[in-house]
Order: C-alpha cells, then structure tokens, then sequence
C-alpha cells in the first residue's frame, strides 16, 4: 500500500473515522438474545430460528435468523442485516450509537456517551512536513463546500478538515456530510470522464445532462482506494465507502447520492452497470434523506415511485413532483414527517407493475390514508416507470397524467370537515368542532411570514396570543399553549393552523390576481385526446371552426371568425396576431370575441373590462395570454402600454424606491415580458393610426342579411331542440378545442412566401401590414402542424408553411380585411357610399336627371335601404369628411341636411395584386426551382 501510494497526495479524514471494537463486540452477544431483548420471539426451525417479522405485517413467519453466522434476513419484506443494524433500526440509532448500545448491552450496565479525546498528529504537522512527506503541495481543500475548481488532475485531490481536534463519541451531521460531500464530488467526476457509465445512463433513458449535474450522479470506477492511506481506508470502511476486504462498496455502480435542501449528501444508493447477483446497493445503517426532497417544498401532489432510477425516469419526463423510496417497503419515519411538514395533501403511489409492488402499494396505501393523505395509486404499463420512459419516450408525461386523472381517489373517511370560515371589517373567524379562532391583523400581502393575533374561544376558556404562521416553532409553541388550556391534541391544535394558512394564501393569491381561478395542472383524457387530434388532423379545421362557433350561437362572418380564431391560438408563439374590431353598437362585437374566448383554454386568458392607468403593469403573468379588453376608449397611458406589448413584447416603467444601504430614493427601470394576443373592439370610426398600423382591423357584418340570420337563430333560443344542443353539442365542441389548443406544440416555423410578396412601398403603414400578414401565414401553419412532417436542420426541428397554408391566409386577407386594414375609410362606410351611388343612379333615370343631381336625407337613406340611423350618421360623416358626399343644404342652424355624391365614380378599389393568388404562387416556386 505504501508502494502504492508514492508521489500520490491522499484522501485525508483524519479525526472523523475511528475504528472501535466491532469483532469483538460480535463475539460477545448473542443475535438471538438481542431479538429476545427487543420483544421478537423466535422459534428453532432446523438450524435457523423463525419468527415474525417486525417491519411489515406478517400473518406467516417469514424472518429467519442465524445464530452462528449473526445474521437475520426476511424473506418477506427484503430487511436483513446483523446485530448493528438491528438495533438501528430498532432504536433509530446511527452506527456509533448503536456500537455504544451493544457494548453497554454486552456488559449489562446503562449506556452513557463519553467524549472521546482524539488527536492526530498529522492534522498538528506543518505545511513545510507535509510538503517533505509528499514530496509536493498540499491539495485543494474541500470542507463543507462543493469542489472549487472541477478541471484539477486526479492527482490533485481533496482533504476535509475538522474544526476542532477533540471530537465527542458522537459524529455530528456536518461531519457526516463533509466526508459524504467529498466523495460525492469524486464520483461525480469520474462519471463525466466515463462513457461506458454515460452510456449505461443514456441507455436507461437518463439523458439530461442538466439531472446529471443536479443531483451529482456519479460512478464508482474504484480509484478513491488509491488516494487514502491504510488509516483512512479503514475509517472510511466504518462509512461504509469500503468493505471489510478493502474493495470500494459501490465498484462498478453508477452512484446516486442522496442529498437533502442545502445539497449535502446524506446517503448514496448505487447500481451496477454490469449484470451482478446484487445489483442494488445502498450504504450500511439507517436510510437518510429522501432523493429529490425539494419537491415537496413546492408541489401539493407528489408521486413516490420504488427506486431512485424510476424516479429519475419520471423527472427526465417533466414530472418534477416526483421522490423515490427505498423499495416496496421503504417509507421512512422521515419520509411521513417531512411529507406532512411541506403540507403535501396528495400523494400518488406509483411502485412496479408486479405483485410485490401491487402488495406493497396497498400497504402503503392504508398508511398514508390513517395519515390523512389523500391517495392515488397507479402501475406502470410495463413492469416499471423505467421501461415505460423507453417505450414512451415523448409522451410519457401525459400518460402518467391521464393514469392520475382515472385512478380512484382514497381519502380518510374520518378526516376532519373544513372550518367553517366567517370575515368581518378584515378579521377572520375560523370556528373547528367547538373551538373558534379569531385571527386579526392579516396582511394583505404576505410572503415569507405572516404575524397574526389569535383569539382561541372553546366555551367559556379563552387564549390570547400573536404567532407567525408560517414559522413551524410558533406554530408549535401556540399549540402546546393552548393544548394545556383547553385540554387539546397539539397535533390538532397544529393542523387547524395549517388550514388557517392555507385559507389565507388561498385569499392572497385570488386579489393578487386579474382573475379569481387558482392555476392547476390540466390532465388530459384518453378520449379527450382523441377528439381533439381528429380536429387539429382535419385538413377542413378552418371549415370545422365555422360551424362549431355557429352551434354556439354565431351565424355568418366566416372570415371574422377564423381571424379571431387564429389571433386567439397565435398566443404560443413569439409573434402573437392582435385584432381591433371597429363596428357600431349591437353589431356583435362582443358576441364575436366572447364566442372564440369559449373555445381557449382558461388558463390562457387575461379579461378585464376596464384598467386603471398602471394596472397592465401589475396584472402577473402576462406571457402567451389572450389579452380581451372592452371598448377601446382608455387613456393615453394604457394606450401606450398596449402599443409597447404589441411592439417590443415587454412593459417597463421607472419605480422610485429606498435603496436599503443607502437610505436614499433611487430609481429602477423595471422590465417584464408580455407575450400577448390583444384584442380590442370599439364603436369609433375615428381609430388611432398608432394602434391601427400594429393590429388586425376587422369589421362586423352589419347587412340586412347578416340581420336576418342573427333574427333566425334568436327564433330558436328557447325550443326544445337548442336546449339539448346547449347540453350536449356545446360542451363537447368547448372541451374539444380547448384540448386541441392545450396539444399544440411550440415549434420553430419555416416561410417561403415572402419572397414573392409585393406590398406597396408608397404606403409607410405597409411595413407592418406586410409584416402581419407573413405572421398569419405562420400562425395557420402553426394551427397546422400536426398535418405536416416535423423537419430538422442541425438540431433545430421546424415545420414549413406549405400552399393550403397560404391559400388559407390569403382568402382571409381579400376577403375584406386587408381592405378594412390598408383603407383610411371603413368599410362600412364603402358599403353606404355604394349603396347611395345606387340609389341616385335609379332616381336618376327616373327623373331624366344626372347621378350627382339627385339630393337625399339621411330618412331618405334609412327608410329606402333599410340601414339604421347611427350606422348610417357615423359613416355619412366620413363620407363627407373624405369629400365623396358634398352637403347641398342645411346644417346648424336648420333641422335636417339635404346630400349629393360628389362624382359618380367608385371608390377606388385597392390593388390585391400584392398578395398573388394560390396558383400563381405555385408558378413562381416552379420558376424559382427551375433556376
């Protein structure tokens, strides 16, 4: 060994690894007796002794043990060990606990911890021995920190030094995790340096180099031996790094460490790469830790899976509400206190598809109900979440979630009802059974604490007392308090608090938000799935959106409904589509916006009706939404704001505040991303060119045929035949569309087109027009990308827009809306001009007088065409104002005005040439391609 470790710098621990008398503790008790001592009564089968096994329910005797040898297995539940782990797990103890246990139980005398006084020479040695010793200089040390710079040879490696020289009997968890940390670190390097280990990873499925790193995967390639003195070997052989023949534990295992919220390593489990009778190891002792503990931290729900690689596989699939146990029968202590410490409230039980672990998930099952947890149990489809991540690569995730969604929900029947919950003038009354709490002093923002007064009444007893609620010791202080008083279970006393919290977290986060729904995870059904991949794969989906929104009760304006349709499902990507709609009132605006809103996911959508001037900038969440505002008659300031979304994809503003150090006001530019798909309406014929350039300008169809059909469908709102419709047709059609948009997928998008577009130059506003319409093309790609090949270039995956793509765009374009976005006059306003250059011309002929001879009123405009009288005034004036109609007479200062057309010429129709139709654009790629 000394050979060995010439010229080599060395694994030092000294001071926190002592060998003590374990052979000959062995020697020196008797495993039976010790069970005797515990209560657990053997009987002599053979040369064995049988009995029931302590850890599980067990009807048959199914624990063995062995005199001779020291050991006892079941065969039961898979417990095993000798007499140090018995008593471990009998007493809770650690290894040096349980030595102390059994040398006082050896000698029949009380057990007493004694400070051990331990010094070392080579930790009081100078730098200059050292340097002599080792023949160079001093490695880089590792105390309670990760590793300070992970590009040092093997050669350069580690030391973790103690505090203090004298140590006591008891190893404290510093300790522990110091030693533990270091040789985490150490195998998680050789991993990165191993690829038969990476592959092994990568062939199980484990892929992310981001899980890699995060939780210090590693592997044992059994090199660390050749770092550490026959000293240190042996203290280490105590960690259980070594075994009893000097070989590492974990040779040859991809190592997983468990670590706990400060990342520090509390135990390791490791697996062997290559095909061995023991393919599953852990370290000696108690089970410490709970692997990805985190989680609970932040997730109401979590899923406990059998092994730390089906946990992996589960969190390599998204699914990051996911923690390991330690086999089918290892939920620890530590696992139930800190499940209900994190306030978990559902746990999902998602052990191997085979009888042992279907046994073992109803065992569990039973526990964590009594625990008042409510429980879900689900199987793999293979026999582990490890071979389903291989089969299901893609979309395991969901899988798991639809399995959540179907499985039956286990709760407590005895479980406690909700309080009954009173709020006057800001305080709350919280009445539990028979005891009433009355808190005050609730702020309304809280984050991090939440200092309360409690008035606690149970008949004619009263406690008064101020706790924070979110600190665990004030909670438990309160309850011992109270416990006394009114003769309680803390435990009790401890829960209703809790309720209390949450109630007020609840109560924060509605007024926090612009809307009252709590955010939650959406679980998709097998079926829901299906009916919505048969939409999103029609390749008449645009024809399918007009009639579902007609059998929700909107009849005409196909157009208007697929643009609204396709600026609401532009919101995923990273140019969303925005629409103003311009029309008179009672026309159907809203109507039109509300219709398209049913068919969004909620979670989705951002509504107000009105804003104060800085609401945007407080509303949360505001990327990939779909902004609905009412009537487009806020201030300037909202205005602008809605302009700067629309534009940059960000809200700033300056926020004067203390600087904390300084004491002085100092002013912040703050930045917020805001992805949205905005949608306004109005009434004004007058729009803002600033908001008109940057959106979509629609109008409703305000004809008279439009009217009748808007009549017709209103004659069958009360019959027997729209009645089942609304419930049956119209929540299917919601939830269908609403699951197709939850499909969609965010992809990079490819479009040709451009190219052989030719929007005027003339016109400044075309920069933007063109640019929309480039936008809308990719957004019905986008609807339609699960009708088209996923490409990839480079590791980039796209989808490219193709011709149905383009006609579909197209045909929405010239249909009216380029004309109402390109135009100054609306297009209401051409439509009245028509029809009054009609009018003149047959009044004309009748009275053998010239088109623009023939005078009219505004009566004459509504009772001969039949159009309504504000629709006709607002868009006469612009008329007027543009020069196409000329007033004749009247005007203030007489009751009505007599009008005539300036010429009898059309308005001049705009030149759609700049948008080529489909087969034109067909010639130009064959041309191009010819070239």
């Amino acid at each position: 060994m000394a050979d060995r470790l010439k010229g080599k710098k060395t694994l030092n621990v000294t001071g926190f690894l002592d060998e003590f008398e374990k052979d000959d503790v062995k020697k020196n008790i008797d495993i039976i007796n010790l069970f005797k001592h515990f209560n657990i009564q053997l009987t002599k089968k053979g040369k064995n002794h049988i009995g029931l096994c302590p850890w599980h329910k067990d009807s048959n005797p199914s624990l063995s043990v062995d005199r001779a040898k020291g050991l006892y297995n079941c065969f039961g539940c898979g417990e095993s060990g000798d007499i140090f782990t018995l008593v471990e797990k009998m007493k809770g103890f650690n290894f040096k606990e349980s030595l102390a246990f059994l040398k006082s139980y050896s000698k029949k005398q009380p057990l007493k911890i004694i400070p051990l006084n331990v010094k070392d020479n080579s930790e009081v040695k100078s730098q200059d021995e050292k340097e002599r010793e080792t023949g160079q200089k001093e490695a880089v040390t590792f105390n309670d920190k990760t590793a300070k710079d992970k590009s040092k040879t093997d050669t350069e490696e580690f030391s973790i030094n103690k505090d203090n020289e004298e140590e006591a009997f008891e190893e404290t968890e510093t300790s522990q995790s110091k030693i533990l940390n270091t040789v985490t670190n150490y195998y998680h390097k050789k991993l990165l340096e191993n690829k038969v280990a990476l592959d092994y990873l990568k062939g199980r499925g484990i892929k992310k180099p981001s899980l890699l790193s995060r939780f210090k995967i590693g592997f044992c390639d059994g090199t660390i031996i050749d770092k550490v003195s026959t000293k240190d070997q042996k203290r280490l052989q105590e960690k259980g790094i070594f075994n009893e023949k000097g070989r590492e534990h974990f040779l040859n295992c991809i190592t997983f460490p468990i670590l706990d919220d400060n990342n520090n390593t509390k135990g390791i489990y490791g697996r062997k790469i290559k095909e061995s009778s023991v393919p599953h190891l852990y370290l000696k002792g108690k089970h410490l830790g709970i692997f990805n503990s985190k989680s609970s931290k932040v997730h109401d729900s979590i899923i406990l899976t059998e092994s730390i690689i089906d946990a992996l596989s589960l969190i390599e699939t998204g699914l990051e509400n996911t923690q390991a146990l330690y086999g089918t029968n290892g939920l620890t202590d530590f696992h139930l206190k800190r499940l209900k410490d994190d306030r978990v409230k559902e746990i999902i039980i998602a052990l191997d598809n085979d009888e042992a672990g279907k046994e073992a998930a109803e065992r569990l099952k039973e526990k964590l109900v009594e625990e008042d947890f409510d429980v879900k149990i689900i199987y793999p489809d293979g026999k582990d979440w490890n071979e389903d991540l291989l089969q299901n690569t893609d979309n395991l995730k969901e899988l798991v979630n639809i399995k959540i969604s179907e499985s039956q929900n286990f709760i407590n029947p005895y479980k406690k009802t909700k309080p009954a919950i009173d709020k006057q003038n800001g305080t709350y009354n919280f009445v539990f059974n028979e005891v009433t709490y009355r808190v005050s002093g609730v702020k309304d923002v809280f984050v991090n604490n939440l200092r309360v007064n409690v008035k606690a009444t149970l008949e004619d007893e009263k406690f008064y007392d101020n706790l924070d609620l979110y600190s665990a010791r004030s909670r438990t202080s309160y309850s011992l308090s109270l416990a006394k008083i009114f003769d309680l279970e803390v435990s009790e006393i401890e829960r209703n608090l809790i309720t209390i919290l949450e109630y007020l977290e609840h109560e924060r986060d509605k007024k926090l938000s612009l809307t009252t729904e709590v955010k939650e995870e959406i679980i998709i059904s097998k079926k829901d799935r299906q009916i919505a991949m048969e939409f999103l794969t029609d390749r008449n989906m645009f024809s399918q959106i007009v009639k579902d929104m007609e059998i929700l009760g909107y009849v005409g304006e196909d157009i208007n409904k697929q643009l609204m349709y396709i600026a609401a499902s532009s919101i995923k990507l990273d140019d969303p589509i925005s629409v103003l709609i311009t029309s008179q009132s009672s026309s159907g605006k809203s109507f039109l916006v509300d219709t398209v809103k049913e068919l969004m996911p909620p979670e989705d959508i951002v509504e107000a009706t009105s804003l104060s001037d800085q609401a945007l900038n407080y509303v949360g969440d505001l990327k990939h939404k779909f902004l609905i505002l009412s009537e487009a008659v806020h201030k300037d300031v909202v205005e602008h704001q809605l302009r700067e979304m629309v534009s940059s994809k960000r809200l700033s503003r300056l926020v004067t505040r203390k600087d904390p150090k300084s004491g002085e006001l100092v002013t912040t530019h703050v930045k917020q991303e805001a992805i949205v798909s905005t949608v306004m309406s109005t009434t004004s014929r007058s729009i803002n060119p600033e908001n008109a350039s940057r959106c979509f300008i629609i109008e409703t169809d305000e004809s008279i045929e439009q009217t009748k059909r808007i009549h017709e469908v209103q004659r069958r709102k009360h019959t027997l035949e729209r009645h089942y419709v609304k419930l049956n047709s119209v929540p299917i059609i919601k939830k269908k569309h609403r699951t197709a948009q939850r499909l969609l997928k965010k992809i990079f998008i490819v479009n040709e087109f451009g190219k052989h577009l030719d929007f005027p130059v003339t016109l400044m506003r075309s920069r933007r027009d063109h640019d929309r319409f480039m936008d809308l093309i990719a957004v019905v790609c986008f609807l339609r990308q699960y009708q088209k090949k996923i490409k990839e270039h480079e590791k980039i995956e796209y989808i490219e827009c193709d011709f149905t793509d383009y006609e579909i765009s197209r045909r929405i374009m010239v249909s009216g809306v380029l004309k109402a976005t390109m135009h100054d006059i609306p297009k209401s306003a051409i439509e009245l001009y028509n029809a009054i250059r009609k009018y003149c011309r047959n009044e004309g002929e009748k009275k053998n007088l010239k088109t623009t001879e023939i005078s009219f009123t505004q009566r004459n405009m509504r009772e001969k065409l039949g159009f309504g009288h504000t629709w006709i005034k607002s868009n006469l004036r612009l008329l007027v104002d543009y020069e196409y109609i000329i007033i004749t007479a009247g005007g203030r200062t007489r009751q009505k005005s007599f009008y005539r057309l300036r010429d009898d010429e059309s308005i001049e129709e705009f030149n759609l040439s700049m948008i080529p139709a489909t087969e034109k654009i067909k010639e130009l790629f064959k041309t191009k391609q010819n070239e």
